[in-house]
Order: structure tokens, then C-alpha cells, then sequence
């Protein structure tokens, strides 16, 4: 059985043609002009002229594969209609519509055996990617002039690197045509989370250990998915920074790509990749859907069109398999006990569930504790402490339509330290000196009540 398309134009027989994607002897065109007869004709199109408003016609092409009406004049929307839905059958029929459903002169409710589609509405969509891809090509051209072609490049993760940084570094690194060799992955500290061990296992992914004073051996060094600021030793310049998490303002950069409101930095690099028309080999597009899901929790916090739009088209790329790997690692038995310690001592005041762990032999253990707190019955927030290396890390996540964790953490700890993040989830790093009292009930009931403080709308106080 054949396509039937019900035309009036040229364009609209053209585009139709391409979008269907079938042969045009499989294309039966109706149509009332001499003009777009002979043009189908030309390009092999079956074509059955008349009006277009006639059973009779309807009559001959029916029933077929699918029936598709789009009119240049929607003023004769009707009559088509009317006359199509008498001798139909069991036909699929799409009205594709310029105009917006709510103006066309019929009501598509009274048709319920046709599919109206608003065009425009898609078109608009297609075009709003479009109009991102165009942004990141000139984008792209800026950034490659900061990094340059046969410099010594460095890409700077966070000090305990994340999926989000290490896709991202994957993903930069295929953008500008680099290796592992003349553009390394680099970071101060150590992977540690079992995941994310997993993912450089399974996606042979290297990152170096280096300290601050090792990035005077190279000719440009490349921030992603962070900001200086956010490190443990904060760097006061760096030659480019690609990130999607609160900007900060106290650095320098030849090159700055800041976004708070996209979902993972993986979508940012994304649309470079696909404005440079860089294919997304398996690998890559495994790192970065991987990314993707755990920055976004499977899309559940905020995200924007083109966190989607990247998830769908990383999904149809990627080995599904190896990140069922990556999310099932073994789980270090310190782990446990820590969950146990930490749900054991765990109370909740206004929805907000505290928990502090103490020292804790990995920094991992901490926001994975405050991930699985918040499934607690009744609870909104969740705020997890622990001591790691000198350092006090509070991990908070919220439900996510409530007040932004970002901002309420930032409010109740930055006197402390380095605190921010996003809307459902923030983290704190306060030094053990800069603290007013020593790690105990003491100094954690005073965190609590400066969280709980700037939660109920009140100024952080206590500062001991």
C-alpha cells in the first residue's frame, strides 16, 4: 500500500517527499494544480488530480498506508475532511498544521480518527537546537584559540573527579583532536568513589595525581566541570574553564563557558561536539550518558531542553552494558559501616534529616550517605557530615522543589569555608581550623541549627 499525501504546493510536496523518506513510487500524490502534477510526475510520484474536497478521489487512493493533509489553505481544511473521513476505512490520517491548532477553522476534537500535528511548534524545537549548535561553533572557535594547536594542554578535574568532569574531559579531548598523551586528565586528588574507579576501569580512562606546583610544566591548563575557586587549593588563573555549576568570580581565564542552569557540563560539551559534526564514538558517548544520569539523577533533578535533548541522543550511542558495570562496583565493607553508624545516630528536625558520621576513611561515604537519606518517609532534606583529611565535608540534597540547596548552604557555611552547589544538592569543605569548636555533638548541633536557621528564613547565627 502507498502513502497518500493530499498538497497543494510545491514545498509542501517537497519537504513531504524527504520527510517520508519512501520511494516516490510508493508516493501517491492528490492534488488540483496542472503545475504540481507535472512537477510529481517529473520526479516519479503517482499523482490523482481533482478537488481535493471530492470522495470520488478519496475513493480511488483508499485505503492506503497512511493518508497525510497539508493544506497551504487552511480554509479548505474542512471540506477535506469531511470528505476523507466517509471513505477512510481503517487509514491513519496526519494533518500537519502551519497554524496553531487553537486558530485553525476546524476543531480537531471533532476528527478523532485524525492526528493533528502543529509544525510550527516542531520546527521551533529543531530550530532552538539549531540556534545552541550555532552558539557552540562559535564558541568552539574561541576556545580553540585559548588552547592553541601544538601547546602542552592539561585538563584539570576537582580533586576527587566525578562522572560529569571525567566525560567531559573525555569529550573535550576528542574536540580538539588530542590523546592521553598530549593532553592529559589531571587532578590534586584521588578518584575514590567505587563508581567512578569502576568507569575509568571499564572505559580505560586515565587521570594523573599531580599537586599545584606540577602545572608550571604545561602551556595551558583546561578547567572542566569546576572552577578554581572550588579546589582545595585554589588556583588564581587558569587558561579556560568549562562548567555548569555556580559561577564564581575570583579567578582569571582567557576563556570562561559558565551554565549553572544546564544539568551536567556533558551537555555542554556535547553541543560542541555536534556543532563540530565530531562523531561520538561508543566509548564517549557511554562516559557522557553516564554522566548525564548521575549529575541529573536519570533526569529526576532540574534540567533544561538540552540536558534531554543530549540524554536521547547519547542513549542511542552508548553501550548500555558497561554502564550497568559501572553503576554495580563492589562495595568496600567501610562503606557499610559507615551507613550503619550514620543511619543509627540520624534524627530529623523539620524534615531535614542530620547525620554525622565522624572520620571517615573515604570522602565518597558522605554524599552517597545524604543520596540515601532522602528516600526517608517524610523527609525534604538531607545533611550528611563527615571528617576527611583536616576537614569537615557536609553533603546536603533536597527533594528538589524546595529552596535551592546551593543557596542555603552557601548561607549557613561559607564563613566556614567552601560552600555552594545546586538546587537539590550542595556541598560544604570547612577546614577543621576555621571551625569554632572541635568535631563532637557540640559543634554539630551548632550546624544544624544554622542550616535549620537559613531553611526557616532567618540569618545563620552562632557562629561560637
Amino acid at each position: 500500500m502507498r502513502n497518500v499525501i493530499v498538497t497543494q504546493s510545491v514545498s509542501h510536496a517537497t519537504l513531504l517527499m524527504q520527510a517520508i523518506g519512501a520511494p516516490p513510487a510508493d508516493l501517491l500524490f492528490v492534488v488540483e494544480s496542472v503545475e504540481l502534477e507535472r512537477y510529481l510526475k517529473r520526479k516519479g510520484c503517482g499523482v490523482v488530480r481533482g478537488s481535493l474536497r471530492s470522495r470520488e478521489i478519496y475513493r480511488q487512493v483508499l485505503p492506503a498506508q497512511l493518508l497525510v493533509i497539508s493544506l497551504r489553505d487552511v480554509r479548505r481544511l474542512r471540506g477535506v475532511l469531511e470528505a476523507v473521513g466517509r471513505e477512510r476505512g481503517d487509514t491513519p490520517v496526519l494533518v500537519l498544521s502551519v497554524p496553531p491548532l487553537e486558530t485553525l477553522p476546524v476543531d480537531p476534537a471533532a476528527y478523532p480518527w485524525a492526528f493533528f500535528v502543529p509544525v510550527a511548534s516542531q520546527f521551533q524545537a529543531a530550530v532552538k537546537t539549531d540556534m545552541r549548535l550555532a552558539r557552540a561553533r562559535v564558541r568552539v572557535r574561541r576556545l580553540r584559540e585559548v588552547v592553541g594547536d601544538n601547546t602542552r594542554a592539561l585538563i584539570l578535574l576537582q580533586d576527587d573527579p566525578d562522572p560529569d568532569g571525567i566525560a567531559s574531559g573525555l569529550a573535550l579531548r576528542t574536540l580538539l583532536g588530542r590523546n592521553r598523551s598530549s593532553m592529559p586528565m589531571a587532578s590534586f586528588g584521588k578518584v575514590t568513589r567505587p563508581e567512578n574507579i569502576a568507569m575509568l576501569k571499564v572505559l580505560d580512562i586515565e587521570i594523573r595525581e599531580i599537586g599545584p606546583e606540577d602545572l608550571a610544566s604545561w602551556d595551558r591548563v583546561v578547567m572542566v566541570d569546576v572552577q578554581p575557586p572550588h579546589l582545595r587549593r585554589p588556583l588564581p588563573r587558569v587558561d579556560a574553564v568549562v562548567d555548569h555549576h555556580p559561577a564564581q568570580t575570583s579567578y582569571d581565564a582567557r576563556y570562561i563557558d559558565v551554565r549553572n542552569h544546564y544539568g551536567a557540563t556533558a551537555t555542554i560539551l556535547l553541543e560542541y561536539l555536534r556543532a563540530e559534526g565530531i562523531k561520538v564514538n561508543e566509548r564517549l558517548a557511554t562516559a557522557m550518558l553516564y554522566a548525564i544520569r548521575t549529575d541529573t539523577l536519570l533526569l529526576d533533578r532540574p534540567v533544561t531542553d538540552a540536558d534531554i535533548e543530549a540524554f536521547t541522543y547519547l542513549y542511542a550511542r552508548a553501550n548500555i552494558n558497561w554502564i550497568r558495570k559501572i553503576e554495580r562496583p563492589a562495595l568496600p565493607r567501610e562503606t557499610l559501616v559507615s551507613f550503619a553508624e550514620g543511619l543509627r545516630t540520624a534524627r530529623i528536625e523539620d524534615k531535614v534529616l542530620f547525620s554525622h558520621l565522624g572520620p571517615v576513611m573515604r570522602e565518597d561515604i558522605v554524599p552517597q550517605l545524604a543520596d540515601f537519606c532522602l528516600q526517608v518517609e517524610g523527609v525534604d532534606w538531607s545533611a550528611v557530615s563527615g571528617v576527611f583529611e583536616n576537614e569537615l565535608i557536609i553533603s546536603v540534597r533536597n527533594v528538589g522543589f524546595v529552596q535551592k540547596a546551593g543557596t542555603a548552604v552557601k548561607s549557613a557555611y561559607a564563613e566556614f569555608g567552601s560552600a555552594g552547589g545546586h538546587r537539590s544538592m550542595a556541598k560544604a569543605v570547612l577546614p577543621l581550623v576555621r571551625l569554632p569548636l572541635p568535631p563532637g555533638p557540640e559543634l554539630y548541633r551548632l550546624l544544624e541549627d544554622r542550616l535549620l536557621g537559613v531553611l526557616r528564613g532567618a540569618s545563620p547565627s552562632g557562629n561560637g
